[in-house]
């Protein structure tokens, strides 16, 4: 996720294979693998190499070149070039690969996994989850465990840690939040109040936030020299930030607990046997400066100091697009020790009109919801949810339970492509059911994601997975979906 205005290229990066694997009970997400389907590495852009001419040329480290290769650790001599014959002779072909359907498909799998777990009545659940990179290195990290839950109890924790303006803070997130939150949990019972649950969920939140920043402010305390590598490495994850949406359910009581900081998004499916679908219920709001509750409380902690903060065109808080994150220093210290990272460690400076940080808080809103064996969870970040609805997030899922249910995908048209142009002068598109390209049946999380980058509209699929950095950062945002079904779709 890119938040601020300035800073504002994002790459993209290879990922990982394809897995499946059951969730253990333990709060570490690396899980033992049931089941690898088989998949092939697609490349975004073909390697750069020089061009060298010249007799005996060998190969080394993507090029070519002249004459052995010293003992001593160089190259060797200077290569050669041959003269041409005129400028027609010379290769100025585009370095970027163009990937066909085939290698889209495969691309869009390269961060994809699936997992099982014990859910209730004695069913099994899946979740499915893809990450698509467009930032290199990638900003997004998510985690999926089995950990304590409510008095000790097993409970599957899904988080999703959508990072902006670098990578450190999601990063953290990954490893620390989930075991923060069990901790709290495990010390109440299923007997306390969901206002004592929904108050450990959200100090356990602030409290990993505390640590991050409170350790980014030890490196300024003058003991560092100016540049300091070790400083540079303690404030990292202040100076980057990132949303988190945490969703911890509980199999024993069918309870799904959600908590969000920033405006990564869950969505229930929830299932009615009387109109033989699945309806959509957000169960986060969007933390920006476009939400009612968002503004009241900035201008009750700041007030008289809204023009300053909220931008009423954009809803940006002082040109970031949320209003709560982890990390974000310049949204939360003072402006003196904004400056004094930005002038000793390389960090970035005050925003123009902060006065009486702090801004943005890392404490989540939480709700909690009984969920049925047949309902399903959307969980994602927000470059999901910028080009497709609730419903129509939720439309695609169905669609595909149903072609699941069936054994076979359904039968795909291509359509053309045609973008819409913001006002901001850049192609948009949204994602809508009659586009959508019912295909993917090993993963419903790569199913939604090829349907919001295109669907049926195999041109803007293709083009959208080869686009390369820094114009990726324009096309797609890192987008990572997971799926969670309380009862396996591929046991029904």
């Amino acid at each position: 996720m890119f938040r601020v205005a300035a800073h504002s290229v994002r790459l993209a990066t290879k990922g990982w294979p394809t897995t499946r694997r059951r969730l253990a009970s333990t709060t570490s997400t690396q899980l033992q693998p049931s089941r690898t389907p088989a998949w092939a590495a697609g490349v975004l852009f073909a390697g750069v190499s020089g061009y060298y001419f010249g007799k005996g040329a060998k190969k080394h480290d993507g090029g070519s070149i002249v004459g052995p290769i010293a003992a001593t650790g160089t190259d060797g001599m200077v290569p050669g070039m041959p003269p041409t014959m005129s400028e027609d002779d010379i290769p100025a072909e585009s370095p970027v690969k163009v990937l066909d359907l085939k290698e889209s498909n495969e691309k869009i799998r390269h961060q994809s996994h699936s997992f099982v777990f014990d859910s209730q009545d004695g069913n099994t659940g899946r979740a499915d989850v893809v990450r698509v990179s467009s930032n290199h290195p990638v900003e997004d990290e998510w985690a999926l465990a089995v950990a304590e839950g409510l008095g000790g109890g097993k409970a599957l924790y899904a988080g999703v840690y959508d990072g902006h303006a670098g990578w450190a803070t999601s990063a953290i997130l990954k490893e620390s939040l989930i075991p923060f939150v069990s901790t709290a949990l495990r010390k109440l019972s299923s007997a306390d109040g969901d206002s004592l649950v929904d108050g450990a969920i959200k100090k356990a939140f602030v409290s990993l936030d505390d640590r991050i920043m409170r350790r980014a402010r030890s490196a300024l305390d003058g003991s560092q020299d100016d540049g300091s590598a070790e400083a540079v490495r303690a404030l990292a994850p202040a100076i980057a930030g990132s949303c988190a949406l945490l969703s911890i359910y509980d199999p024993i009581s069918s309870t799904l607990r959600t908590a969000v900081t920033g405006d990564s998004r869950a969505v229930l499916g929830s299932w009615s046997s009387e109109s033989a679908r699945f309806s959509a219920h957000a169960l986060s709001e969007d933390q920006t400066g476009f939400n009612k509750d968002e503004c009241d409380r900035l201008e009750a902690e700041h007030p008289g100091e809204t023009a300053d903060m909220i931008d009423p065109k954009t809803g940006r808080l002082m040109g970031i697009a949320i209003t709560r994150a982890f990390g974000d220093h310049r949204w939360k210290w003072p402006n003196d020790v904004v400056s004094a990272a930005q002038l000793r460690f390389f960090a970035y400076g005050p925003r123009a009109k902060s006065k009486s940080p702090p801004y943005m808080t890392a404490r989540p809103e939480v709700t909690t919801r009984k969920v049925a064996a047949d309902d399903f969870v959307i969980l994602a970040s927000d470059g999901l949810w910028d080009v497709i609805s609730n419903d129509d997030a939720v439309a695609c899922i169905q669609r595909w339970l149903a072609a699941k249910k069936a054994g076979r995908a359904e039968t795909v048209t291509p359509a053309p492509s045609k973008f819409a142009v913001g006002e901001d002068g850049y192609a948009s598109w949204k994602a809508t059911p009659e586009m959508f390209a019912i295909e993917d049946l090993d993963s419903a999380a790569v199913c939604l994601v090829k349907n919001a980058l295109g669907g049926r509209r195999r041109a803007m699929f293709c083009g959208a997975m080869t686009a390369y950095a820094p114009v990726s950062r324009y096309v797609r945002d890192d987008m990572t979906v997971q799926v969670i079904f309380f009862r396996d779709p591929y046991k029904s």
